[in-house]
C-alpha cells in the first residue's frame, strides 16, 4: 500500500535551508570566482590551440567571424578567406566554436565582477534593537538566497 502526499511543499515549511551567514557566502562566492577563473583560462587554452592548429592570426580570425556573421546571405563559401594560399582552410564549425567561446568568456568575466562587487559590498555585521531592553546591538547579518542562487553557489 502506497502513501500519498497532497502538499509536499508543507513538509518543509520550517526548513530554513536558504538563510545563510557572512561568512558562509563569503566562501561560497570566493570558491564559485576561482572555479570561474579556472574555466576561463580554460576556454583561452582551447582557442589557443585551435587558432595554432588552423593558423589564425587576430586579422585572420577578426575577417573569419566577419564573415561567419555577415546574414546578408544564405550561402555563404568558407573557401575564399583571403589570406596566401598556404593558409589552411577553416571550417565554418571552428569559426563558431571560437566565436562561442569568447562569448561565454566575457558572460564569465561579467559573473566574476558581480560576485566581486558582491563580495565587497557584504556586511560582516549589522546593528538591532534588543526587543526587551531596547539597547542596540551587534549581530552577524543573515541573508535569504533564492533556490537558483544556492545552486549557482553551490550550497
Amino acid at each position: 500500500m502506497g502513501y500519498s502526499i497532497q502538499r509536499p511543499s508543507e513538509l518543509f515549511e520550517s526548513v530554513r535551508y536558504n538563510t545563510k551567514t557572512t561568512p558562509d557566502l563569503r566562501v561560497a562566492m570566493q570558491k564559485k570566482v576561482k572555479e570561474l577563473v579556472a574555466r576561463i583560462e580554460d576556454r583561452e587554452g582551447r582557442m589557443r590551440r585551435i587558432r595554432a592548429e588552423y593558423q589564425i592570426d587576430s586579422e585572420r580570425l577578426a575577417a573569419l567571424v566577419i564573415q561567419f556573421q555577415n546574414k546578408k546571405s544564405d550561402f555563404v563559401s568558407y573557401q575564399n578567406q583571403g589570406g596566401s594560399p598556404s593558409e589552411a582552410i577553416v571550417p565554418a564549425g571552428v569559426i563558431a566554436n571560437l566565436i562561442k567561446e569568447g562569448e561565454m568568456i566575457d558572460s564569465e568575466r561579467g559573473q566574476i565582477r558581480k560576485l566581486e562587487l558582491v563580495l565587497r559590498n557584504l556586511p560582516d555585521s549589522e546593528l538591532y534593537n534588543h526587543p526587551e531592553t531596547g539597547e542596540v546591538l551587534s549581530r552577524q547579518p543573515l541573508h535569504q538566497l533564492t533556490d537558483d542562487e544556492l545552486e549557482y553557489l553551490g550550497f
